[in-house]
């Protein structure tokens, strides 16, 4: 079967799109190529003979553009022409009861993720005493310490676990991690042992960052990808804000139980989600990787809501990774020669790479592990400086429903331009905020400097992701996001903020 013609780019919209984000679909062929086509894809896979008629009028329809042409009306029923047009105007309300089971799947995933990363500033105002933990360089590696483990372990182990398991199972084992991993830190009783459950808390971090958003860019259709995957970041904000607010509901519990009731609470979330994870079908495109063709086929007509508009979308993703021989059943040897000779996979590495470096190194995650602790130690009261804290994560959240629209009216890169001065000023005022002498004076513009900071990185940093360069590169991609990430928590707080301050101010000069 040879596949010709016009070549069409069928993926995100928007301008916020990654190259690896698209598929590359021919489309244009004459009904009788594309009839010769499907036969070919039935010769070589026999179960999906019965679903003929169906398979053929959803690939001409995408051979269409997804429109139904005038002289082509009496393929379509009316209740599927008003279906396809109902798409077109409203991309997600036309989404199925199964699409939107995943993406709450993805975004509870993105809870417990957030709220994993919070929980510790508030707790570890009582455990770095209780366990007596004074060194500073200790106190960067008990935090810093899940993201060491996502980086070297979780994420890479995502390559061989999605062999044999698929996107969504990989999900399942990140949750008995973030159980297992909570509960371990809450009832720790030493420091060694805090290291180690945190250490393995961070095995599922990885293992999470790296699926869920794989799972929920291969599920989404092409018209609403862009929205699905903000839930992604949107929901890692929130799950920061909702760990901040727990930090606040536990402190005035006496003795140990505040700090342990504050860094276990997190396990409650990953329950939910490995309760929904049986209910969640594999991805499409894993399927048709694996040659499931037909199950593929199956779970596609669940997603989109109906036979013909499932069909349409197994013939372009089918096409796409066949013909295009981007398909993913290749040995891991060959993916890991591929990824270091090919040069359109280095470029798509090396972006990757430097939007997980802006990412850790503007100095987001040490206000996310430190905010309790910037403000205790410039003299603020505990019990304030966690209520403090919950306006990180908020401002987060919120700035984050704004993003891509920014990102959509002004462009991604005109963005980052804007964003990194503001960055290094809000780093830079917060590090001459907390030389205030007068406490509230010191609070007030303290705090300030943190909510601007936040917002200002989730209209811009935030939603940077890389999301399909396949599992190989994704699970890459996320180590050195984990390695950056443990670095830059290290550094602990005292001399970080001018840093990452002078960092941020760097990449913009570059980035002219």
């Amino acid at each position: 079967m040879e596949i010709k013609k016009e070549k069409i780019d069928v993926g995100i919209t928007s301008k916020d799109v990654n190259a690896s984000n698209v598929e590359v679909f021919l489309q244009g062929l004459s009904e009788q190529e594309v009839t010769a086509n499907i036969e070919s894809i039935i010769d070589e896979h026999p179960e999906l003979g019965a679903k003929r008629e169906i398979l053929l009028r959803g690939a001409l329809l995408a051979n269409d553009g997804g429109d139904v042409l005038e002289d082509k009306e009496h393929m379509y029923s009316k209740e599927e022409i008003q279906s396809l047009e109902f798409e077109k105007k409203h991309s997600i309300r036309s989404q199925s009861w199964t699409m939107y089971l995943i993406a709450l799947t993805a975004s509870l995933a993105a809870v417990n993720f957030g709220h994993d990363e919070s929980a510790v500033g508030g707790a570890q105002l009582s455990f770095f005493e209780l366990f007596g933990v004074t060194d500073s360089n200790i106190q960067g590696l008990l935090n810093a310490a899940p993201y060491l483990s996502a980086g070297v372990l979780g994420s890479p182990a995502a390559i061989i676990l999605d062999h044999w398991f698929g996107r969504r199972w990989i999900i399942f084992v990140s949750c008995i991690f973030g159980v297992g991993g909570s509960l371990w830190q809450a009832f720790t009783q030493s420091m060694g042992s805090m290291l180690a459950a945190r250490l393995f808390l961070g095995i599922g971090m990885g293992l999470s960052s790296t699926a869920v958003p794989m799972l929920i860019a291969e599920s989404s259709p092409a018209r609403s990808r862009g929205a699905f995957l903000m839930l992604w970041q949107t929901f890692v904000a929130f799950g920061v804000m909702l760990g901040s607010i727990f930090n606040r509901a536990f402190v005035d519990v006496p003795g140990e139980t505040s700090w342990r009731l504050m860094i276990g609470a997190s396990f409650v979330t990953p329950v939910f989600v490995a309760i929904l994870i049986p209910f969640v079908p594999e991805s499409p495109r894993y399927l048709v990787a694996r040659n499931r063709e037909a199950e593929a086929l199956t779970v596609l007509e669940k997603l989109r809501n109906g036979k013909l508009r499932g069909a349409r979308d197994f013939y372009i993703l089918y096409s796409s990774l066949k013909q295009s021989g981007k398909i993913e059943e290749i040995p891991t040897s060959d993916q890991i020669k591929l990824f270091f000779t090919d040069g359109r996979v280095q470029y798509a590495f090396l972006v990757s790479a430097f939007n997980m470096a802006m990412q850790q190194y503007c100095g987001v995650n040490i206000l996310v592990g430190y905010t309790a602790t910037i403000l205790t130690d410039s003299g603020i009261d505990s019990v304030t400086a966690i209520a403090g804290s919950i306006g990180i994560g908020g401002g987060c959240f919120l700035a984050t429903f704004f993003s891509s629209q920014c990102i959509d009216r002004f462009g991604r890169r005109k963005m980052l331009l804007l964003t990194f001065p503001g960055l290094a000023f809000c780093l830079f005022w917060l590090g001459v905020s907390l030389q205030i002498d007068e406490t509230s004076q010191r609070l007030g513009s303290g705090l300030t400097s943190m909510y601007l900071f936040v917002v200002v990185f989730g209209l811009g940093i935030g939603p940077v992701y890389p999301l399909n360069v396949r599992a190989f590169g994704v699970a890459l991609g996320m180590s050195i996001n984990w390695i950056l990430d443990f670095m830059a928590q290290s550094m602990t707080m005292s001399g970080g903020l001018y840093f990452y301050g002078s960092f941020v101010l760097v990449l913009s000069v570059e980035d002219h």
